[in-house]
């Protein structure tokens, strides 16, 4: 073993030893090679911690790094830093243990996306929309302003566009490995939600929602179906796990409340639509956000309801939420 500093001990005559020498000069140069490595590729290195924005080159950045209540979201460089690194849960976005927030929950066009307290807001919600970063409560999507660095994120519509446009491994669902009944129903119903929204061929997944049956307003199959996927199907000696009646749904063994409940994810809303409604409860709290079928709003592909994602509770003499299902 070597004592501390043998390497750098001289020869008889006062000179470093010539292997030593070389070893020595290799590893300067090799130094050299990494630093200059790092002042020119590592500003274009994008960790497993980054989002990519479609803006070629840029990333999801805290401005300045700021980690506090309040602090600017935009897009910069990216570099792997502290101030680029996020934690994606099935629906919220978090940088320093803050959620990527639309001020104010706002619903407007042009509104500021900041880092906020996590708090379980609507306007903390975010899905896939194809490769957007879409906002239920709002109705848009996270854009740059502008396609430029360094300049506050705000709320836009969901065009496509590159300034629209956000990648990273950790916005791909893996649902199979969510812990937890209502978060798994509701991370199934996100991932319908997204596969709807990426497919062109919605006859398909509404064939796979209603078990085959023919047109049918769908809501209370879409519900039956994200239960079975999760693992938790309805039991029925008439349709086994596909209930097609929204009225009937709280006939397997949900506890039924009124609209005091403060519901969490998994749950369901009841709606009192003609013919009833219900909708899966995708992030709870006092302002909840749902996933379910419509079939009010017709699909042009297929002449049945689109899926929805939104926050309704009240929709004047056509409907309101009346109770929520817990399991």
């Amino acid at each position: 073993m070597l004592k501390p500093h043998s390497l750098l001990r001289l020869d008889h005559k006062g000179h470093m030893p010539k292997g030593i020498a070389f070893m020595l000069f290799g590893m300067f140069v090799f130094g050299l090679i990494g630093s200059f490595r790092g002042s020119t590729i590592h500003a274009y290195a994008v960790s497993n911690l980054s989002i990519k924005a479609g803006v070629a080159g840029n990333c999801l950045d805290d401005l300045n790094d700021n980690n506090k209540a309040g602090a600017i979201v935009d897009i910069y460089n990216c570099n792997a830093s502290d101030a680029q690194n996020w934690d994606v849960n099935t629906i919220s976005i978090k940088h320093a243990g803050l959620c990527l927030s639309v001020e104010g929950n706002s619903q407007k066009a042009g509104a500021k996306v900041d880092l906020d307290n996590c708090n379980n807001s609507p306007g903390q919600v975010w899905l896939i929309d194809r490769s957007s970063l879409y906002n239920p409560n709002a109705q848009l999507c996270l854009t740059d302003p502008g396609s430029r660095t360094a300049a506050q994120l705000e709320m836009g519509d969901c065009n496509g566009k590159d300034n629209t446009l956000w990648s990273s491994p950790m916005l791909t669902l893996n649902c199979s490995n969510i812990r937890g009944k209502g978060a798994r129903i509701a991370c199934y119903a996100e991932s319908d939600w997204e596969t709807w929204q990426a497919s062109n061929n919605h006859e398909s997944l509404l064939n796979t929602y209603t078990d085959g049956s023919a047109y049918e307003e769908w809501c209370a199959d879409f519900v039956s179906y994200v239960y079975k996927q999760a693992g938790y199907p309805f039991t029925s000696a008439y349709d086994g796990w596909d209930e097609n009646n929204a009225n009937n749904i709280q006939n397997y063994g949900f506890t039924v409340h009124d609209t005091s409940y403060v519901p969490s994810p998994g749950d369901i809303g009841y709606f009192d639509y003609s013919g009833g409604h219900v909708e899966i409860v995708i992030s709870g709290g006092s302002q909840p956000t749902f996933i379910y079928g419509n079939s009010a709003t017709i699909d042009p592909t297929t002449g049945n309801g689109e899926m929805e994602a939104n926050t309704i509770l009240q929709d004047g003499s056509l409907g309101n939420i009346t109770n929520y299902y817990s399991f």
